[in-house]
């Protein structure tokens, strides 16, 4: 079931994208708006806040919410994520983070999957499809964060289903940008199927092999090149951890 702000966020989109609201108009301002779609002004501003990521509109200060089209801006699409437990991470910060932790959490669903577990995933594939060939960038997001999200469900560790709820919020964020940058018609739903296919086949190398690439994949797709330093230091956004090593005697 959607949350509140998913589904304006998905009524919004359907607007947009049938020419409702066309590119480079503004939508109507945010009370008035609010009130015809009988949600509060914070759940519109949250589903607003989704359309920016996908590029749909873009939220001026004094000035209002413009309809730009489905290209999100250089600026946005390099813009930092806030994680509960981890400060603020850039977007390759991010996608660093989750190349170590995914291919893992994938390995372990595919050596413990059970039958209700794959039939869920399927789904999910199958929803990301059914979104993609309508153009839905809002549902097919939501359908990729859960597909990843439920990998982790299904390692049966509860610290890296533990880490996947602290990053759930940011991961969402970040696999929204493939869609801002590149729309419907860029994202490989292929490299889900071939995760699928070896998770279902209990196969936890290819498994891991599988996320890695696609990973690697929508790093490129997002813009972030990994095979180059990064521009400026990223500093830590906290106190290094300390350890004491007790003595041996």
């Amino acid at each position: 079931m959607h949350s509140i702000p998913s589904s304006v966020a998905q009524a919004l989109q359907q607007r947009i994208l049938s020419g409702d609201y066309p590119s480079g108009g503004r939508l109507p301002p945010q009370r008035e708006l609010a009130e015809t779609l009988g949600v509060s002004r914070a759940s519109l501003r949250e589903a607003l806040t989704v359309l920016e990521t996908l590029g749909l509109v873009d939220i001026l200060p004094s000035r209002g919410v413009v309809v730009r089209g489905t290209q999100a801006s250089a600026e946005r699409m390099h813009r930092p994520f806030a994680t509960p437990a981890l400060g603020t991470l850039s977007p390759r910060q991010l996608i660093e983070l989750r190349l170590v932790l995914e291919p893992g959490w994938t390995a372990l669903a595919a050596a413990r999957m059970h039958a209700a577990g794959l039939r869920h995933l399927q789904w999910l594939q199958q929803q990301l499809a059914h979104a993609l060939e309508r153009n839905d960038l809002l549902s097919a997001a939501e359908a990729d964060l859960h597909f990843h999200v439920l990998l982790a469900q299904l390692s049966g560790n509860p610290g890296l289903m533990a880490m996947a709820g602290q990053l759930e919020h940011a991961i969402g964020h970040s696999l929204r940008l493939p869609f801002a940058r590149n729309g419907a018609d860029d994202h490989p739903a292929h490299e889900h199927d071939a995760i699928v296919q070896a998770v279902a086949a209990g196969d936890a190398v290819a498994s891991a092999e599988a996320m890695r690439a696609h990973l690697l994949s929508a790093a490129r797709r997002s813009g972030i090149d990994l095979s180059a330093p990064p521009a400026t230091p990223e500093p830590m956004q906290h106190e290094p951890v300390s350890f004491r090593l007790a003595s041996i005697s």
